[in-house]
């Protein structure tokens, strides 16, 4: 006896999950970074953060005023 052949019906087809997505760039919310671009291509997704700005740095000169 012989063993049955595997039959294949092609290329499975994927695609990107929308909950996925959304989890995703809530984490990304969640963590305080910008978002610069979301590349969807098929079942994967690309998502581009920017930098982080630093906010300035204040002088510790106790509270007195320049002259």
């Amino acid at each position: 006896m012989t063993a049955p052949a595997l039959v294949t019906s092609g290329p499975k087809r994927v695609r990107a999950s929308d909950r996925a997505l959304r989890i995703a760039l809530k984490a990304i919310q969640d963590a305080g970074l910008p978002v610069d671009k979301v590349c969807v291509s098929g079942g994967q997704i690309e998502i581009h953060c920017g930098a982080l700005e630093e906010k300035p740095t204040r002088k510790k000169d106790g509270g007195l005023k320049q002259w």
